[in-house]
């Protein structure tokens, strides 16, 4: 009776381990799969909020960009005068130095950047029109001594220049023409340069047959041209009856 009861016992106990594991098992996997799914899904709006992240950081990039684009840094300007009108003045007389015009409602805006030391700092320019930049920066070689400009980049492209700078060095001792384009290494071939040069110089195709002329254009501008003639000799007359008479009432006076 006693090992009957034992062997019912182990039966029992080994039938509970195995529900207990199946059980176990089962639990175990659904929550992993519940876990997973919110995993995926917590995975997935991250991805999206990174890609949401970098699409306004490009944008704020690009803002900052558009900002920037009418910006000059001068360097090397005195700490003169406190006033920004004193200021404005100052950067017009050294603008003017160089040789170029300007006005004072050209300038936007004039600030400088910095805490302030016993040096120089940076005084930024903005400018009402881009071309106006451009035609400084190309003249930026007649600017007096120990002052000097740049383009008002944003600190992470400045880094990119910099460590460019010795890539474009590297070029242009093989012979290449290599320059920084904003944040990106242009390098031209030699060789592509003067077939550039060349295309420019060809002012077109010697094989382009001849243009045949159109005669009722030509009587057209023949028309037209009568038109412009004709209107002259009425003004002149209208002018020399004016002149006569106001000359013929001066003699009667």
């Amino acid at each position: 009776m006693d090992k009957s009861i034992e062997l019912l016992w182990a039966k029992l106990e080994d039938k509970l381990n195995q529900q207990t594991s199946a059980i176990t098992t089962v639990v175990t996997t659904n929550v992993m799969e519940a876990i997973n799914d919110k995993m995926e899904s917590i995975m997935q709006e991250n991805k999206n909020l990174k890609t949401q992240i970098t699409k306004l950081e490009q944008k704020l990039d690009q803002m900052e960009i558009d900002k920037r684009k009418k910006n000059l840094v001068f360097f090397g300007v005195e700490e003169k005068g406190k006033k920004e009108s004193e200021l404005v003045d100052y950067i017009k007389e050294i603008i003017v130095d160089a040789g170029l015009h300007l006005d004072s409602q050209e300038i936007c805006n004039v600030y400088r950047i910095g805490a302030k030391t016993n040096k120089n700092r940076p005084v930024v320019v903005t400018l009402t029109t881009i071309w106006k930049k451009h035609l400084i920066l190309k003249n930026k070689s007649n600017l007096p001594p120990r002052i000097y400009i740049k383009e008002d980049y944003l600190k992470h492209i400045l880094e990119i220049r910099k460590q460019l700078q010795p890539k474009v060095e590297e070029e242009r001792k093989k012979g290449n023409f290599a320059f920084i384009k904003y944040g990106k290494l242009i390098v031209k071939k030699s060789n592509d340069v003067n077939r550039e040069k060349r295309k420019r110089k060809q002012t077109g195709s010697p094989n382009s047959p001849p243009k045949r002329s159109n005669p009722n254009i030509a009587k057209t501008s023949t028309a037209i041209n009568a038109k412009d003639i004709i209107k002259p000799n009425i003004l002149n007359y209208v002018v020399r009856g004016r002149s006569s008479s106001l000359s013929e009432i001066s003699k009667i006076n």
